[in-house]
């Protein structure tokens, strides 16, 4: 991660899924939604086992949220270590960021799993909106 006069960016290694025909089926999912970004900065006596059952936990997460979510990776930053992993999840529309966000069980996760091992996180979601017909 650099930041260059208030730029951030984070490179992180991540796992997507084994079958990539399950990507092309969602097809005009990808063209819109809400993608959805946290940064953790773990505590440095915490990166190991705790953090990776965090993220396990969180990645079993969304798949029992299937439904409100397009596509979700996660993984390690490996440039700098302000932020330490970062967690990327696509989702159809506002309202089913929304809907991931208050669910008890996200916040439980959020309490019990991540909150012990932070030192600091931020959330960035923005919206994805095709502009124009031309393909690029």
């Amino acid at each position: 991660m650099y930041a260059l006069q208030g730029l951030i960016a984070v490179y992180f290694e991540a796992e997507v899924e084994d079958d990539i025909l399950s990507i092309f089926r969602r097809g005009e999912d990808f063209n819109y939604g809400v993608e959805f970004m946290l940064l953790l900065q773990v505590v440095q006596s915490e990166i190991g086992e705790h953090v990776e059952d965090a993220l396990a936990t969180l990645a079993n997460l969304t798949v029992e949220f299937r439904s409100l979510i397009v596509q979700a990776t996660q993984g390690q930053n490996f440039s700098n270590k302000e932020y330490t992993h970062a967690v990327v999840i696509r989702f159809p529309s506002l309202d089913a960021l929304e809907l991931f966000r208050r669910s008890s069980e996200y916040k439980n996760i959020w309490r019990s799993k991540f909150q012990p091992l932070m030192k600091s996180s931020l959330e960035v979601y923005f919206r994805v909106d095709p502009v124009g017909t031309d393909i690029m």
